[in-house]
């Protein structure tokens, strides 16, 4: 009798559970303007890109769109103008090649094809010390598999720090060249294939010439408040050995930029944001105010940071 009991007892429970769902209520409203891009002392056409983020729910999943016909201008301090056309795909490009020269204060003007207009804040070019040479070596990292740690690449910078004088650094990875083996003598038949896993030299070349951006993609940038006027040995870029890149020659080319405090802030807390792992150490998620303001909405968001820069 004592064990009908129990058994009627938890039938009951299982007859009351249930769950409840939850709506949710999203915006649907046109994504925000995206800008992307900066200007440098080098002399070369400069670039600005413009999208509208593309909107991202439990119902939605876009893409960022480009934005066209838009009127785009980079002005100084002095009254100088260059206009910027639009080359596709969101790029607008210079009309002629110009560079952003020291101690001029530069800002982009948009105005959009429905007469939106937004402007960024004024960047003062800074001179940035030149770096003396470059070392590397490799690096292990223990990982969460413990069959494989992790290998890579680190590059240090080695440079003299002005006295009595604030410096904002930033080393920017861009897309870099290496000589990718392919070892095609190796290559076999794939699982569905009858016979499977059977040599199956392949007829093209062992060696090619490969891009890609390095991972991770981490956010290199520091200010000088704990060591100004020191000679600096700074690890600026971490490349992760997949395997690929290092076979043979690998080339990594990395731009060695002066930027302002407020490009720093934001650089700084975009990367917190990217290095992000969920654990309970990580700094919570915030939004991350750029230099773009809208001049019809003062509280319109726009995604992105333009700035100018010494390279």
């Amino acid at each position: 009798m004592k064990g009908c009991k129990s058994w009627f007892f938890i039938v009951l429970l299982a007859g009351f559970s249930c769950i409840d769902s939850f709506p949710i209520e999203t915006d649907e409203s046109e994504g925000v303007l995206i800008v992307e891009g900066f200007v440098s002392t080098r002399l070369k056409y400069q670039r600005v890109k413009l999208t509208r983020a593309g909107r991202f729910s439990p119902e939605i999943s876009d893409i960022n769109r480009p934005i066209l016909n838009a009127k785009v201008l980079i002005k100084d301090n002095l009254g100088k103008i260059i206009p910027l056309n639009s080359v596709g795909s969101g790029f607008y490009e210079s009309e002629v090649e110009f560079s952003a020269e020291i101690g001029m204060s530069y800002n982009l003007d948009i105005t959009l094809s429905d007469g939106k207009r937004f402007i960024s804040l004024p960047e003062k070019v800074m001179q940035v010390q030149e770096v003396d040479s470059l070392t590397y070596k490799a690096v292990r990292t223990v990982t969460t598999n413990r069959l494989n740690d992790e290998i890579g690449v680190e590059v240090t910078a080695h440079f003299q720090d002005p006295v009595d004088q604030v410096n904002y650094y930033y080393w920017k990875q861009i897309p870099s060249t290496y000589i990718l083996v392919s070892e095609p003598e190796l290559y076999h038949t794939p699982p569905w294939y009858n016979p499977p896993r059977q040599p199956w030299p392949l007829a093209c070349c062992n060696r090619c010439f490969d891009t890609d951006i390095p991972t991770p993609f981490n956010i290199m940038t520091t200010d000088d408040f704990d060591f100004n006027g020191t000679y600096q040995r700074r690890p600026i870029a971490y490349v992760v050995d997949n395997g690929l890149r290092f076979k043979e020659i690998y080339r990594l080319d990395i731009l060695h930029l002066s930027v302002s405090q407020e490009a720093h802030r934001f650089l700084r807390l975009a990367d917190q944001q990217v290095r992000l792992t969920g654990s309970i150490f990580d700094p919570a998620p915030a939004n991350i105010r750029g230099n773009m303001l809208s001049l019809q909405d003062k509280k319109e968001t726009v995604l992105g940071f333009f700035f100018f820069c010494f390279r």
